[in-house]
């Protein structure tokens, strides 16, 4: 469970030069789809030894989802069972670049470029603020092709911090793990916390820093985890995948009012627009999106949330997208509407989030056509990871289907249908 650290150098060694051996040099892009191995470490500090961008891929894609979006980072997809070469040295410390896929209004994945630089200001920030150091041990939990689990990843490493990776979330495993290695941190969403918490066993004793972001953080879940952990223990964070972290509630500040994330760290600046649109600057945020205009040097990235100032702090009160955020899992209504409409016996659906107390949203769908749920199921399992499926389909007279006068979704009016 701890990463032999000889091996994994080793084995990042023979991928560099593998990777060099096919002809990729600096600036040149590396995908794969590799979920949380030690094959996935590898590849990271292979690619960043050559100067790569590596471009993580979610196992739980469908073949035609990942494809996609190789295509469109101009990516070679590797196998790295495949690879093998003459070691190639590593750059001590690197971080390396990335392209993680996010999503814009239209609901199509967006490829969101972080260079080195971006990446390394990041893991900068997070050293300081968490203390990280060589004594710590990273307890990896979450999905490393995700941003903040990937982030942390390498931040911990760059300063020498052993890691132990779980292949997938269970609480009981992470409990059984964090005893068994002496974790110290580990970065969790309120669902998986939740889901610790349901266990009813004590908090495993040599974590000095449980972090938890990535969704909304149910107030009562909260207060349970703080009773649960003792004072001292619970961070939270607000972030992006644009812009890195935005604020940090460090323990002193918990629980805070409803909606509390903290303030801003060192080096960030935050904007709140005359709505209460919240946009950022600092050295981590991204250059732009891959195919669009970069972003102006010095400039700010609007992030789609709405917020208000508390005393030096934010209160997030809402978001302007309508991205579903499940399990700490960015899902988009319009992709899903996409692939429910390729039924032939659909005439018209409108997803859309609805407030979980387990998940803080499940997606849900309101569809019009002749079909039945478990056949839309059926069909959709082969189009969309199963984290996308919506978890309630409801069939409804297209009458009642909630779109504007140019057929536009109304998202908000959908979800007042679920209330």
């Amino acid at each position: 469970m701890i990463l032999d650290e000889d091996r994994v150098r080793r084995r990042a060694e023979r991928l560099a030069g593998a990777l060099f051996a096919r002809g990729l040099r600096p600036g040149d892009r590396v995908a794969a789809a590799l979920g949380n191995t030690d094959e996935h470490v590898a590849l990271r500090e292979a690619a960043a030894a050559l100067e790569l961008t590596f471009v993580p891929l979610n196992p739980k894609l469908t073949a035609r989802e990942a494809d996609d979006l190789v295509a469109r980072a101009g990516a070679l997809r590797v196998e790295p069972a495949e690879l093998d070469g003459p070691p190639q040295p590593l750059r001590e410390g690197a971080i390396g670049a990335t392209i993680l896929f996010t999503s814009g209004t239209t609901g199509w994945p967006k490829a969101c470029v972080r260079p080195e630089a971006c990446e390394r200001a990041r893991a900068a920030e997070l050293i300081a603020t968490y203390g990280l150091d060589r004594k710590d041990v990273h307890l990896v939990a979450c999905p490393l092709a995700h941003s903040a689990p990937g982030i942390f990843l390498r931040a911990a490493r760059s300063v020498g911090a052993r890691t132990a990776l779980l292949p997938r979330f269970d609480a009981a495993a992470f409990l059984d793990a964090a005893g068994a290695v002496g974790a110290t941190f580990a970065f969790l969403v309120p669902t998986q916390l939740g889901r610790l918490l349901a266990l009813g066993r004590p908090a495993p004793a040599p974590l000095r820093a449980l972090i938890v972001a990535g969704a909304p953080f149910p107030p009562a879940v909260k207060l349970r985890a703080l009773e649960w952990l003792g004072p001292h223990r619970l961070w939270e964070f607000y972030g992006s995948t644009e812009t890195g972290t935005i604020a940090v509630a460090p323990p002193s500040t918990q629980p805070g009012p409803p909606g509390w994330v903290g303030k801003p760290p060192p080096g960030v600046d935050v904007a709140l627009e005359a709505d209460g649109g919240v946009k950022v600057r600092s050295a981590a945020c991204m250059q732009g999106y891959l195919g669009e205009p970069e972003v102006p040097p010095g400039g700010f990235v609007a992030v789609g949330d709405i917020a208000r100032r508390a005393g030096d702090g934010l209160v997030l009160i809402d978001r302007k997208s309508d991205v579903v955020i499940s399990g700490g899992v960015n899902v988009y209504p319009a992709e899903v509407e996409r692939a429910i409409a390729e039924h032939p016996g659909v005439r018209g659906a409108v997803v859309c989030g609805r407030p979980h107390p387990d998940w803080g949203e499940e997606v849900c769908a309101l569809v019009v056509g002749d079909v039945s749920e478990a056949e839309l199921r059926e069909f959709l399992r082969e189009r969309l990871a199963a984290y996308k499926i919506p978890k309630q389909i409801r069939l409804i007279a297209e009458a009642e289907l909630p779109v504007g006068a140019t057929g536009k979704p109304l998202r908000r009016v959908a979800r007042e249908r679920w209330r």
